[in-house]
C-alpha cells in the first residue's frame, strides 16, 4: 500500500517555457506551451533525501520520454519509463540495512501544449509517470497570479512566476508549493523553485525542501535535472510505440478480467497468465519484454498469497457476519445488529494509510448518495491513538460515524487496507473492496445497488 510517505518522497517538480516572450509589463495571451518534436527522447535524472528522528530515505529515479508523434490535438504521444530504488538507513551508522525497492514502470499518455494528460495508461503510476510534467498557466496574467494543476486533490501543486525571471533572457523561475488532503492529514510541505528554458520548452531543473510531521518526522530535499535531449531512429520509436500499445491493451485486459472476479487474483491466474504470455510474443525489445516478466511474477506472487489467505476469506463471505460492540468516536455504544435491515459498508482504515485516506472522498459521496435511504456506512478505524482518528475524522469533515474498530478486522479477514466489507439487510458479507480506485464510489453505489434489489 502507498503510504504518505510514498506520496511524499515520490514528488518530481516541474513546468515548461513560455511560448512567447511578451514586451516588459505585458499581459498579452502569451503562455507557456510545451514544444516537443517527433523522435525525442528526453531524460530526467532525479534524486530524493529525507532524514527523520530513526534514519533516512533516499530515493533515485531516472525518467525518460519518447515522443512517438502528434496527436490530433496539437499535442504529442509520449512513452513513458520511470525507473527508481528507494533505501532507507536506521540509526546512525550510514549503513543502508534495508534491500532497496526497485521499480521499472512503462506507460503512455498524450500530452497537450498547455500541458494536460489524456489518455493514460495507468492511473495507479500517474505521478510517477507523469513526473516533470505539469498543467500551464492559461495566460501571463495567470501565470503571474498563480495557477494550480489538475491533478488529484490530495496532492494538488500551485505555480507562480518568480521575480527572477528574466524572460527576454530565455529563463523562467517559477515556484511550486504542494496542497491538499496530504498536506492536511501527515502534517507535511513541499516546496521547489523551478527553472525553464523558454527557447527549448523544457524544464532544465528544479530543487525542493520538503517536510512532514506526522509518521516520520523530518526533513528532505529533492534535485531533478534535465540530463539530455536526443533524437531516437524514427524505426525504433515506432516500434517501441507498437510494443507499449501491446503492453496497454494487455494490463487492460488483465485488470478487467480480475475486476470481473472481485480480484480474487488466485481464481484468474492461468487465464491472466495466458494473456501475459501471449502479449510477451509479440514483442522484441528487452524493456517492454521485462515489463511482461514484471507483470506476470507481480501476478504470480500475489496469487500465492491470495491462495495462502482464501480460506480465512471464505469463512467470511457469504456467511453472517461476525457480530460486534464497540463505540464511535464521540462515545455512543454502536452495535452492528442496530443495523440489520441495512445495507452496511465497513471501511477498515488507519490515519498512516494514503490509499485509506485518499479513497475517503469517495465514501463520504457514497455516504451522500444513499442519505435517508436504508444503507449506513460506517469507518473502522484501527489506530492505537483516538486523537489520530479524530484528526482525520475532523479534517475530512467525514459524513458517516468513525468507529473503534481495534480487534475487528481479523472477524472479517482484513489483511490490507482500506478493505470495504459490505453486509446485506439480513446481515450476510457479500462483497469485499480491497485498496483504492478511482472508480470506487461507482464500484461500491453497483454493488450496493445489487444488494437493495435482491429479492425484490
Amino acid at each position: 500500500m502507498k503510504t504518505a510517505f510514498t506520496n511524499l518522497a515520490g514528488v518530481l517538480v516541474s513546468s515548461a517555457a513560455l511560448a512567447a516572450d511578451p514586451s516588459p509589463g505585458s499581459d498579452s495571451e502569451a503562455a507557456p506551451r510545451y514544444k516537443l518534436e517527433p523522435e525525442q527522447e528526453l531524460v530526467y535524472e532525479s534524486s530524493y533525501e529525507f532524514k527523520h528522528e530513526s534514519g533516512t530515505h533516499q530515493s533515485t529515479a531516472v525518467t525518460t520520454y519518447w515522443v512517438a508523434g502528434v496527436n490530433p490535438k496539437g499535442g504529442w504521444h509520449l512513452i513513458a519509463q520511470h525507473q527508481s530504488v528507494f533505501t532507507q538507513t536506521f540509526g546512525n551508522s550510514g549503513v543502508k540495512n534495508t534491500e532497496p525497492q526497485k521499480e521499472d514502470r512503462i506507460g503512455t499518455f498524450d500530452l497537450l501544449p498547455n500541458g494536460r494528460i489524456e489518455n493514460l495508461s495507468d492511473d495507479y503510476h500517474s505521478d510517477s509517470l507523469r513526473g516533470p510534467l505539469i498543467d500551464l498557466p492559461e495566460d501571463l496574467a495567470n501565470a503571474r497570479k498563480g495557477w494550480e494543476s489538475g491533478r488529484e486533490p490530495e496532492a494538488k501543486q500551485v505555480y507562480r512566476l518568480l521575480p527572477e525571471s528574466e524572460p527576454h533572457a530565455g529563463k523562467w523561475t517559477f515556484s511550486e508549493t504542494q496542497e491538499g488532503l496530504f498536506n492536511t492529514i501527515y502534517l507535511s510541505t513541499s516546496d521547489a523553485v523551478i527553472h525553464f528554458d523558454s527557447g527549448r520548452g523544457l524544464v532544465t531543473g528544479s530543487e525542493g525542501t520538503s517536510s512532514q510531521g506526522y509518521g516520520f518526522h523530518g526533513k528532505g530535499t529533492t534535485k531533478v535535472v534535465l540530463k539530455s535531449v536526443s533524437t531516437k531512429p524514427k524505426e525504433w520509436i515506432d516500434q517501441l510505440a507498437e510494443e507499449a500499445s501491446v503492453l496497454g491493451r494487455v494490463r487492460k485486459a488483465v485488470d478487467d478480467l480480475a475486476k470481473g472476479n472481485g480480484y480474487k487474483i488466485a481464481a484468474i491466474l492461468d487465464p491472466a497468465k495466458n494473456l501475459l504470455q501471449e502479449g510477451r510474443a509479440q514483442v522484441k525489445l528487452p524493456m517492454i519484454q521485462a515489463q511482461f516478466d514484471t507483470d506476470l511474477q507481480g501476478m504470480t506472487d500475489e496469487a500465492k498469497y491470495d491462495a495462502a489467505n482464501q480460506e480465512k476469506v471464505d469463512a467470511v463471505m457469504d456467511k453472517p457476519a461476525a457480530d460486534w460492540e464497540t463505540t464511535d468516536l464521540g462515545g455512543k455504544k454502536q452495535r452492528l445488529a442496530d443495523y440489520r435491515g441495512k445495507v452496511v459498508l465497513l471501511d477498515f482504515w488507519y490515519r498512516g494509510c494514503g490509499w485509506c485516506v485518499r479513497a475517503m472522498p469517495q465514501i463520504k459521496e457514497v455516504a451522500e448518495h444513499y442519505r435517508d435511504q436504508p444503507v449506513a456506512v460506517l469507518g473502522m478505524n484501527t489506530d492505537r491513538e483516538e486523537k489520530d482518528a479524530q484528526f482525520v475524522a475532523d479534517k475530512l469533515q467525514l459524513n458517516y460515524p468513525t468507529l473503534k474498530a481495534a480487534g475487528l478486522p481479523e472477524k472479517y479477514a482484513v489483511m490490507g487496507f482500506p478493505t470495504l466489507i459490505i453486509i446485506d439487510p439480513d446481515g450476510v458479507v457479500r462483497a469485499r473492496h480491497v485498496g483504492y480506485s478511482p472508480t470506487l464510489r461507482d464500484d461500491l453505489i453497483k454493488t450496493v445497488d445489487g444488494l437493495m434489489t435482491r429479492g425484490k
